[in-house]
This record gives C-alpha cells, sequence and structure tokens, in this order.
C-alpha cells in the first residue's frame, strides 16, 4: 500500500466510491462532471491524495487551503480543508485507513499547514464524525447534522467561522437556487435533479443558476440547493423529495 498525490494523470481514478455504488444509484453518473470540475481545479481549488494498492486507487482525500476551499467557511491561512475523504469496503478496519491519513498528516505538515479541518457528519454513510475521532480530530463545533472538527498540526487551536446563509430569493415566485459546485458527483447530480424537477412546475418555479466561486460561496454563505432561499434538500435524495419540498414552498408563497 501506498500514498500519492493526485496529478492530472490520475484524473481517471479520482472518485474511487463511486465504484461501489449500487446499480441503479444515478449519482454516479455524474462522475464525469466532477473529473472535469477536478481537472479545472487541481491546484487552485483542490488538491487530494490516492490509497493504492498496486496500481488500483482504493481510498482517497480531496482538500483544499483554507484561502481557497469553495465552502461556505472562513478560516485563518495555512489550514487544510478536507472536502471528502473515502476508502473502498474491501480495505476498511485493516488499517489501510490510518496509512493514508498518517501520510497525509505527515505531508500537510511538510508543507507548512498549522492543522486540518473537516465537516463531518453524524450519517454513518457520509464523512461520519467518529471515522475521524479515531484519526485524532476533535470535535470544535456543532451545527447539526454537521460537526466542525480539527486535528492540529502546527498549531493547537484554529480561528474559524461557519458562514450564514444570505441568499435573498425571487418575490415574484418561489425560487429554487442551485449553486454549480462539482466537487462531489452526488452534488453534481442533484444539481441536474433539482433543476428538472423545478422545471416540471412550470411557470410556478424560477430556477436560478450561480457559478460557485469563492466570491458567490462567501457573499451567500451557500453551495447547497436552496428552495425559496432555505436548505431543505442535504445530500442525495429522490426526485419526489425534491418535488415535495418545492410544493411545500408553493404553498406556503405569498407575493
Amino acid at each position: 500500500m501506498k500514498v500519492n498525490r493526485v496529478t492530472l494523470d490520475d484524473l481517471d481514478a479520482t472518485y474511487c466510491c463511486m465504484s461501489e455504488t449500487s446499480l441503479g444509484v444515478s449519482w454516479a453518473e455524474a462522475v464525469p462532471e466532477s473529473r472535469e470540475w477536478f481537472k479545472a481545479n487541481l491546484g487552485k481549488h483542490v488538491e487530494g491524495y490516492h490509497l493504492l494498492d498496486g496500481n488500483r486507487v482504493v481510498g482517497h482525500v480531496y482538500y483544499a487551503t483554507s484561502e481557497k476551499v469553495v465552502l461556505p467557511i472562513e478560516a485563518e491561512p495555512k489550514v487544510a480543508f478536507i472536502y471528502c475523504t473515502e476508502i473502498l469496503r474491501n480495505y476498511m478496519r485493516k488499517g489501510h485507513g490510518k496509512i493514508m491519513f498518517d501520510y497525509v498528516k505527515a505531508d500537510l505538515k511538510k508543507q507548512g499547514f498549522e492543522g486540518i479541518l473537516v465537516d463531518a457528519s453524524d450519517i454513518k454513510e457520509y464523512m461520519y464524525y467518529e471515522h475521524f475521532l479515531k484519526h485524532g480530530f476533535k470535535i470544535i463545533k456543532e451545527h447539526p447534522p454537521f460537526k466542525l472538527m480539527y486535528y492540529p498540526l502546527a498549531k493547537d487551536s484554529v480561528k474559524v467561522k461557519l458562514l450564514e446563509l444570505n441568499y435573498k430569493p425571487s418575490r415574484d415566485k418561489v425560487e429554487v437556487t442551485l449553486f454549480k459546485n462539482f466537487v462531489c458527483p452526488v452534488g453534481a447530480h442533484m444539481y441536474h435533479l433539482m433543476k428538472k424537477a423545478a422545471k416540471s412546475f412550470s411557470d410556478k418555479v424560477k430556477v436560478v443558476e450561480i457559478e460557485a466561486t469563492l466570491e458567490t460561496v462567501r457573499k451567500y454563505g451557500a453551495t447547497d440547493p436552496l428552495i425559496n432561499g432555505k436548505v431543505k434538500i442535504l445530500g442525495p435524495a429522490s426526485e419526489d423529495d425534491v418535488k415535495k419540498a418545492i410544493q411545500e414552498e408553493i404553498n406556503q408563497f405569498k407575493h
């Protein structure tokens, strides 16, 4: 087992997690868009490590520097912020995750990083916070269903602020606001699913699409899709769930 930094030559091997999605799970179809995002942003808004068994990628850690992470957060310079991490099922509970994280910690420290942040979740299937506890991360702020966690490399504490949602939707009709942030294939899939669902309501719903840049994310405090200015859908959801959430806002809408 070895760990390598991700380069442009590794793009076809990114998002190994999607190789284990069940048959019929549609967000795996969004991998090409996420790989295009990765290619366009590598070295700017994303960096990464791959855990390899021979030539096969079996785990990953994708992150950005605190100055360039495209998430609604502000932190002091020279802190790494993890977007996502994964290890394939057959490699879990065998010490391989420790190999990967030990390498990542050592390499980031060597590069001069002060520490590592991650917004872990209470959801066992997605960035589960207990996995990060095992690697020495500490919870520094809770905002259910997420827990902001920190691992010190050269500095015991970190100055960090989660940005408040600050987006005002249209007043003439219900608005579905979509931020084009394809760092995760699930996010890319939900972008298109929510757009399709919103358009099924015809002129009752307005769709607004916004590029998720550092400027827009800092301005609006959001990367998740919004329905009438509210986060009503987190992570993967069905088209029926999205339509139900939109209909709820239509029923309550007042000009």
